[in-house]
């Protein structure tokens, strides 16, 4: 089971130094400490980030809508092109795929892994982002990722499907991210098709590789086990949680 690659980790693993001209696509919420960043793109400032604005690290920063504009780079620029827990956000990703494959030499992307984003969360009556309610995986991301022989296939993430029985994932015990380190070029798969058929016959095929990571649960009222639902209705009468602790606008 893989985790979050670290800054040291990632600069053993690719050699980063600061003689090499590197590009962070979307970092700006959490900038890299150690990674040596020439430039940050983003779409806000990382002094503007909500919630955990912070001062920029990295040696430049461009502004850039990733949804409709190009990256304003010369064709491989780059020498390595950072994309960390972005794409999944996107309406588009393949326009940012695209863009990096032409300004930069290699680089990495990450996102959450596919069984991860379909476990559903626990019951969290303190949590300010969700409530009470029970959601599949992180519920602003609008898409899953999965390798398949070195090439990148981007899956749409449809909600009202993982609500069904046959996809109520409550334990996942496989990857947590999904990791694509590329050269030359990204290679990718975007499923378009909007045949739920054919949906349903890409999430059962994820289901039925993984199943040795995967538990189910019962879905009649997504009630959660009853000692979290003590737990956190504790945390509310006490004032804890992430609802006191982090702005709610």
């Amino acid at each position: 089971m893989n985790h979050t690659l670290s800054d040291k980790e990632l600069i053993k693993r690719f050699k980063l130094t600061s003689k090499l001209k590197i590009l962070d696509v979307g970092g700006s919420l959490k900038q890299h400490d150690e990674v040596p960043i020439h430039t940050l793109a983003d779409f806000t400032k990382p002094e503007e980030a909500p919630y955990f604005p912070s001062k920029l690290k990295a040696k430049h920063f461009v502004k850039v809508d990733f949804t409709k504009d190009k990256l304003p780079f010369k064709d491989k620029e780059f020498d390595f092109c950072l994309c960390t827990h972005t794409l999944e956000d996107l309406s588009n990703p393949s326009l940012v795929i695209k863009e990096m494959s032409r300004v930069a030499k290699r680089g990495y992307i990450a996102t959450p892994s596919m069984g991860s984003d379909m476990e559903f969360t626990h019951y969290n009556v303190t949590d300010w982002l969700t409530g009470a309610r029970r959601l599949p995986g992180q519920p602003h991301h609008k898409w899953f990722f999965i390798n398949d022989n070195n090439i990148m296939r981007i899956i749409p993430k449809d909600y009202p499907l993982l609500y069904t029985s046959e996809f109520h994932i409550v334990k996942w015990s496989g990857d947590k991210e999904f990791q694509f380190p590329w050269e030359n070029t990204i290679q990718y798969e975007e499923v378009k098709d909007i045949n739920l058929h054919a949906l349903i016959a890409e999430y059962r095929q994820f289901m039925a590789k993984n199943q040795q990571y995967i538990k189910k649960g019962s879905v009649v009222l997504y009630l959660d086990n009853p000692l979290y639902m003590a737990k956190e209705w504790a945390k509310l009468l006490l004032k804890r949680g992430r609802g006191f602790t982090e702005p709610t606008a």
